[in-house]
């Protein structure tokens, strides 16, 4: 077991561009990192045997990290340390992030990832880091399908099919992209369960609209690589009108996919398991008039910038 956690350590939240609902059913799906999203840092306890504790402002949390804790984010940080053979006792940790917690823009991986490098330290492999991340992404969502811890980790843009490793998306240009937060809360397993019944209970029109939005990811990337942006708007609005029939949206995401494409947007849908959470924009030429519009109506928007 490792004596001491490293002083500090980052990881970065995520959207999903393409192909969310969709991956469930073996499909890929296209994520984007939010870049320095969340930090930790780590400083000894004076009693090295006292339960380590985790303050996170931002998130409203101030836990003692104990093993008879039956909080999820105590248990999560616990499995964490123990997966990467960290100490388990003696230390203050404190957050801070830019992401909401429970938006859909992977806040829990971001949250294991860096606990994981805090354990393990700034060198270690990133399969190891993801490894460290899953043992508690499984106390949050049971059985994760990798690609929040994945991008947590790794950062850029990534094609991911379930139980396969990522793809690294090269982009030829830097890339903007728009985050919303809704400030509607949502539950991702009743919008999973929402789609399986549409898929059960009308396999014949249900499963095609699973099959486009798995090749739109495809397409998707293929507009990156021609810097073709304008074609990347299109696809996910298209994105968005088949997630709309699968049940997926809510008034609240089509409000806001309608006021990003009233001030320049080249394209709008919402990112995550829908319901609530976020949409995600594609702005054009001038970002700022975006993320301005967003800030007059009383919204936080998050600019996310990826770079070759």
């Amino acid at each position: 077991m490792a004596l001491a956690l490293h002083p500090h350590a980052e990881a970065h939240g995520k959207a999903i561009v393409l192909g969310e609902h969709s991956v469930v059913y073996g499909f890929p799906a296209l994520a984007a990192a939010v870049p320095g999203s969340l930090t930790l840092r780590a400083a000894a306890l004076a009693d090295p045997r006292a339960p380590s504790t985790l303050r996170f402002p931002a998130w409203g949390l101030e836990l003692g990290l104990d093993a008879r804790s039956e909080h999820p984010v105590a248990r999560a940080c616990l499995e964490v340390l123990g997966h990467c053979d960290g100490p388990l006792t003696g230390w203050a940790i404190e957050g801070d992030s830019r992401l909401p917690a429970g938006a859909g823009l992977g806040s829990s991986a971001a949250l294991t990832v860096a606990l994981a490098r805090l354990a393990l330290g700034p060198q270690a492999p990133v399969e190891e880091v993801v490894a460290g991340s899953m043992a508690g992404e499984r106390v949050f969502h049971g059985e994760p399908s990798g690609i929040d811890s994945e991008v947590a980790a790794r950062g850029g843009l990534l094609r991911f099919v379930r139980g396969q490793a990522p793809t690294p998306v090269p982009l030829v240009a830097p890339l903007t992209l728009v985050v919303v937060p809704s400030r509607v809360g949502r539950s991702t397993a009743e919008q999973v369960a929402k789609v399986r019944a549409r898929v059960e209970g009308y396999p014949t029109l249900a499963r095609p609209l699973l099959e486009v939005l798995g090749r739109s990811v495809d397409q998707g990337i293929e507009a990156l690589a021609a810097r073709d942006l304008p074609r990347l708007g299109e696809i996910m609005q298209i994105a968005h009108e088949l997630l709309s029939a699968l049940s997926i949206s809510s008034p609240v995401l089509d409000a806001l996919c309608s006021t990003a494409l009233r001030h320049g947007a080249l394209g709008a849908k919402l990112t995550g398991a829908g319901g609530g959470g976020c949409i995600l924009a594609l702005p054009g030429p001038e970002p700022g008039d975006l993320v301005d519009a967003f800030v007059a109506e009383g919204y936080e928007p998050l600019l996310v910038e990826l770079l070759p």
